[in-house]
């Protein structure tokens, strides 16, 4: 039996109402095809228990996972404020598995064990085990939960997702599994599967800076850059780019929304190979001049500082894309999944769609695929180690047969 995927976003005042819309709409598009795992985002202004357990309510045992989001977006619609239901249906080709553990914080590598435990030994006749990992996006340990992953699940374990965000309010978020919603916690869904998954990352920076390197900084705050304060490190190296490309004097910046705006705009590369950088955003600066960071940041880190606009966050798209399909029939495919960055659309603003519309145009029209706007990326390829990553595209595509 083939895989097929069926998308459903919507608006609503009320979220049990719209919890029950979604499943009714998502279902009419996936017929009489039985379920084999729900996929649900949600914004932050919704009541997230209320929406989950609604859509249970008419999914029975359905494996479910999902999260809190900064923006909505499917094949068919761009848009604020709404959820997303993705309906996947059950195939011969393929196995799903949820689980979800709380303590992310305080215990990142134990988190991820507890997860792997409730997850069954692989079924040799799938040989391919793929997952979904979904995190609390201000827990802060993204980054050790997904290298606790990538070790924990092997290096032939590809996975992609992302961290649940809150529509940049940075007060609470949330990710699901079953009946449960939780803060402080990661979910995953295992995919055994038949035919392999494909993922793929890609990112829209440059380097504007020589490399330097972190000499001073505990958990995600960096207080010092080669000796000097971070934000005049920063301020020092982007005067002259900043005056020209955009007309700004970075020393008169002192309201905080700004001064996010413009750490947005300049983010920290961090020096993988030659020509090869991992992003990593500061969101925001502290009252001793220190940078505030989305993850742990380590003492001794070699980075450049990274600029962006809107036609390199466009260029970004085609590649993360265009990675993605490399080595698939597109002819074949069921279905794709979608975590974007929300700086990525701060950035591309009013030519978000834009970047939307390339990912339709390259799947083709009639692909259907769903994603969110996150506080944080995932993704890793097999016998690759790197996994977690800001202001980039990450892809996840299923094949049909």
């Amino acid at each position: 039996m083939s895989l097929k995927m069926v998308t459903v976003l919507e608006k609503g005042s009320d979220s049990k109402e719209l919890g029950l819309l979604l499943v009714k709409k998502a279902k009419e598009k996936l017929g009489d095809l039985p379920i084999a795992l729900a996929v649900l985002y949600v914004a932050p202004s919704y009541d997230s228990p209320a929406m989950v357990s609604a859509v249970r309510s008419k999914l029975n045992d359905v494996p479910l996972i999902g999260a809190t989001t900064g923006g909505e977006f499917t094949n068919e619609k761009i848009a604020k404020d709404s959820a997303v239901l993705i309906l996947l249906s059950k195939s011969d080709l393929y196995k799903f598995h949820v689980a979800i553990s709380g303590e992310l914080n305080e215990h990142p590598e134990q988190c991820v064990k507890n997860i792997l435990d409730k997850i069954p030994p692989k079924d040799p006749a799938f040989p391919n085990r793929s997952a979904i990992l979904l995190n609390d996006g201000l827990a802060g340990r993204g980054e050790d939960a997904v290298m606790a992953a990538g070790l924990l699940l092997g290096p032939e374990v590809a996975f992609a997702g992302g961290s649940a965000a809150d529509y940049l309010q940075f007060e609470k978020t949330f990710v699901f599994c079953n009946d449960q919603v939780l803060s402080n916690a990661m979910v995953m869904c295992i995919i055994d599967s038949k035919p392999p998954v494909h993922v793929a990352v890609d990112h829209g920076h440059i380097p504007v800076s020589k490399k330097m390197t972190v000499t001073k900084a505990k958990d995600n705050i960096v207080y010092e850059i080669d000796g000097k304060k971070a934000w005049d490190v920063w301020k020092d190296n982007l005067a002259e780019e900043a005056k020209n490309s955009q007309n700004l004097d970075v020393n008169q910046l002192v309201d905080a929304s700004e001064i996010g705006a413009f750490l947005i705009r300049y983010e920290m590369g961090l020096f993988v190979k030659e020509g090869e950088y991992k992003i990593r955003v500061p969101l925001s600066k502290g009252e001793d001049d220190s940078l505030h960071f989305a993850c742990s940041i380590l003492e001794g880190t070699q980075f450049a500082i990274m600029k962006s606009n809107k036609e390199l966050q466009l260029e970004s798209s085609k590649r993360a894309v265009n990675k993605a399909l490399a080595e698939v029939d597109k002819s074949n495919l069921a279905g794709g999944f979608f975590f974007d960055c929300i700086c990525r659309m701060i950035i591309l603003d009013d030519r978000f769609s834009e970047s939307i519309n390339i990912f339709k145009e390259s799947l083709g029209k009639d692909v259907p695929f769903a994603g969110f706007e996150t506080y944080g990326e995932i993704c890793k390829d097999k016998h690759k180690i790197s996994g977690y990553h800001n202001t980039t595209t990450t892809i996840m595509l299923l094949a049909r047969d």
